[in-house]
């Protein structure tokens, strides 16, 4: 093996010595890299393959490409380029090859070999890798999509892009995404055949995919779409369960050029010729939406030209809407008039200054028709009433909270917007604590977070005379989320009325789990802002005792509070200590950390 090694080192030496010759590195710095090297290949010859030492092998001969490009420019050196660049280019090659080989499973070398081929401008050799890596990976979509993308945008073949294309979709025929690239591809193949026809004043072609007589066979299939139609359909046989969905992402895709109106069309007849397909609620939100196909285009153009688009938007929703009441007479189905409100909702969120009120009218009495013709879901129910008090119907979320708490009860989002309701109503404290306290006797204890948030920030708010009562009731959990936030208002709470309430709270709470590292954190902040110093010593001495294990910044938090108190004699016991007690996978982070601050102190002699 070692033969091997030194045939590798004998190459590099003409190499090394043009270097030196022409005044890129002087006689040591050619000695070490030669040392580097020798070092490397005979790693590479080891009975066990390492995929580091590859990897480390190629990452300085890189390193070494650029420290000869920084040289080249500042001393003016042009000789030699061919002896030198080439050779250590070929030589990266070489590496990612022998590495691709002995480790083809690992997608990211393949793809960094790629990279780097692509970098030095090798389009040839980049499309070899593809090719090599898809004979590995060939289940792999993305893969394929990508290779297709280089082979179409940066080798400018479409020939080859369309042949890794159905390559792929022969190994994995259903992949959606496989499909959808392949359509799109072929749409902007025939864009680019235009392109060129019109920068070379060939007017053989006209709008709305009508090819001229004289134009071939071959480029009377591309420019009027029929390849891509043709992808279209044989998709629709491969998904005929998930059609309508499938049909809609080809229109999106389609939407985006503006020679592909007759293929839209087209592709809409098959969903309303279709019997099957006309008796899902799916194909019919597709069909609806189709009224706003021409959204994108108006908001830019309006934008462009500084206009509001809102009422533009308004008349192309109203047919929308009205599609969909059409879709909904003819489908009267709980599916569709989800798919109805799930279309309202998004259109709400949109969030339009203009069309807000309307479209919240349309989707409050599209709730209503869903409540009563169907027996309506918790998740929709909530979503309702979230969109009934953002609009400020109170009184209506009020009673159908009410109305529907009984089937719910286990809801928290339900019981957390009937709490806050009584709360923004203003009710009697005696009704609030009623409603909150049933609520978490029906949830689960590790879901009522929000509840107990709600609870807190009211009862402080109003200086509830439960205010106490209830920190103490949460501070009691064992659930570490709600315990860590009642203990916390606690410490501001008794911060508030004195001093000794402060001390008594924390010396309650210091010792009882569940531990929270934020309560032992507010503690030491609010004795801080108090010049407490030994309270704030004990606070950290607490808080080392459950958490000086784990958490890194503890320890170097505490010497920085000593280095700020002039209590520097103690940093090395702390040092130590934490050495001792953090965990082993920690105590390397915990060092340079330390190092960092003790270098980085504006005085430079702290921890010493």
């Amino acid at each position: 093996m070692a033969e091997f090694a030194q045939r590798g080192i004998e190459e590099m030496l003409v190499e090394v010595e043009k270097m030196r010759k022409i005044g890129l590195f002087s006689t040591e710095e050619t000695r070490a890299i030669m040392k580097k090297r020798k070092r490397f290949e005979y790693k590479m010859q080891r009975r066990t393959k390492e995929k580091e030492v590859y990897l480390q092998y190629i990452q300085y001969e890189i390193g070494v490409l650029q420290l000869i490009k920084h040289r080249r420019e500042k001393r003016g050196i042009e000789l030699g380029k061919d002896e030198i660049e080439k050779e250590i280019t070929l030589r990266i090659y070489k590496l990612f090859r022998i590495a691709c080989f002995r480790f083809n499973s690992d997608v990211k070398l393949w793809l960094t070999y790629a990279d780097f081929a692509k970098k030095n401008f090798d389009k040839e050799r980049v499309s070899k890798i593809y090719t090599t890596m898809l004979q590995t990976h060939n289940k792999k979509p993305n893969l394929w999509i990508l290779a297709a993308k280089f082979e179409f945008e940066t080798n400018e073949s479409i020939d080859t892009a369309r042949n890794l294309f159905q390559r792929a979709i022969r190994f994995i025929p259903n992949n959606k995404k496989l499909w959808i690239e392949y359509f799109k591809m072929e749409l902007l193949c025939v864009e680019v055949i235009m392109k060129r026809k019109e920068l070379l004043g060939i007017k053989e072609f006209k709008s709305n995919d009508e090819p001229h007589e004289s134009i071939s066979k071959v480029e009377d299939a591309i420019l009027s779409c029929k390849i891509a139609e043709i992808i279209f359909e044989n998709s629709i046989k491969e998904f005929k369960n998930e059609s309508p969905e499938l049909i809609n992402s080809f229109i999106l895709v389609a939407n985006d050029f503006n020679f592909t109106k007759n293929l839209i069309d087209r592709m809409y007849k098959r969903l309303t010729e279709d019997a099957e397909l006309g008796k899902l609620s799916t194909s019919q939100d597709v069909l609806a939406r189709r009224h706003l196909l021409e959204e994108t285009e108006i908001l830019k153009k309006c934008e462009k030209n500084g206009q509001i688009a809102d009422f533009t938007i308004a008349e192309l929703e109203e047919k929308a809407n009205s599609a969909f009441l059409e879709s909904i007479a003819f489908l009267d189905t709980k599916e569709m008039h989800l798919t109805y409100i799930n279309f309202l909702i998004e259109r709400l969120n949109l969030n339009s200054q203009y069309l807000n009120d309307e479209r919240f009218e349309r989707l409050n009495d599209a709730f209503y028709k869903l409540e009563s013709k169907f027996q309506i879901s918790v998740d929709y129910l909530v979503k309702w009433m979230r969109y009934l008090i953002t609009f400020k119907k109170i009184d209506e979320a009020f009673e159908k909270i009410e109305k529907y708490l009984d089937e719910f009860k286990s809801n928290k989002d339900l019981w957390t917007l009937y709490l806050e309701l009584n709360i923004n109503k203003n009710a009697q404290e005696d009704i609030i604590l009623k409603v909150f306290y049933k609520s978490i006797d029906n949830i689960k204890q590790n879901e009522a977070l929000e509840l107990w948030e709600t609870i807190f920030e009211w009862s402080l708010n109003s200086q509830s005379q439960n205010a106490e009562k209830l920190l103490q009731l949460g501070s009691s959990l064992m659930v570490k989320e709600i315990s860590t936030i009642a203990r916390t208002k606690y410490l501001e709470w008794a911060e508030k009325i004195n001093d000794s309430k402060l001390k008594e709270v924390y010396s309650n709470l210091r010792q009882i789990p569940p531990y929270s590292y934020e309560f032992f954190l507010k503690y030491i902040e609010i004795e801080k802002s108090r010049l407490h110093e030994k309270d704030v010593e004990f606070a950290y001495e607490d808080a080392l005792k459950h958490f000086g294990n784990e958490i890194i910044d503890l320890w170097i938090e505490y010497m920085c509070f000593k280095q700020e108190i002039k209590k520097t004699q103690d940093i090395a016991g702390l040092y130590w200590r934490a050495m001792k007690q953090l965990d082993s996978d920690l105590i390397e982070a915990f060092s340079h950390k330390f190092c960092l601050i003790k270098l980085n102190s504006t005085d430079g002699h702290a921890f010493e």
